[in-house]
């Protein structure tokens, strides 16, 4: 895993521009990473007897990502490390404002890419909680949701979108680093 996450990082780590390819670029490569690592926490979880997951079920890819990671790594722990850096909670606060005033629709319906305004309000109440469960997982929500409206097809390949890739790259590299030292100093691990 340590060959991985290092490759996957450096690789994201190589766009530095601010053009929206490079946007692009710079997310699909922190969300394969990040798709590795909940991957492994979610079965840690599992053989730890913390969750349960069916063998002749698909992975439960949406709840890794977006319940187990941060039940692995501690959903306060996570808040706090969001919160004190101030990339990260400038971000926060960015990505809520881009909801506030409609700048982009999160949650889009299938199969035309619609935005679900009522969605995204739901979606905007958890983001600012100050209870560290709902706010966590709200974005990591929002996260997932811009993961599988990129590979999916509906989001735009637009210069705008770099007003929604930036703070996401941002909040999800320092998720991915603090998720992949849990899972390094932890025993149960694949590192």
């Amino acid at each position: 895993m340590q060959g991985f996450y290092s490759t996957w990082l450096a690789n994201a780590d190589s766009y530095r521009g601010n053009a929206v390819n490079e946007y692009y670029n710079k997310a699909y490569s922190l969300f394969t990473l990040y798709n590795r690592l909940y991957g492994e926490a979610t079965f840690t979880l599992a053989r730890e007897g913390h969750i349960k997951i069916q063998d002749n079920r698909p992975f439960p890819d949406s709840k890794g990502a977006i319940q187990y990671a941060p039940q692995f790594i501690g959903y306060d722990e996570i808040l706090q490390i969001l919160t004190k850096d101030d990339e990260c909670n400038n971000s926060i606060n960015s990505l809520i404002a881009l909801i506030e005033n409609e700048t982009f629709y999160i949650k889009l319906s299938m199969p035309y890419g619609e935005g679900q305004p009522k969605k995204d309000q739901i979606l905007l109440k958890k983001l600012k909680s100050n209870e560290a469960k709902t706010k966590v997982t709200a974005i990591l929500d929002l996260i997932y949701s811009v993961r599988c409206n990129m590979v999916h097809g509906n989001k735009g390949f637009d210069p705008i979108q770099v007003q929604l890739l930036k703070p996401v790259t941002i909040i999800l590299r320092k998720i991915i680093e603090t998720l992949f030292d849990k899972l390094y100093s932890h025993p149960n691990t694949n590192p």
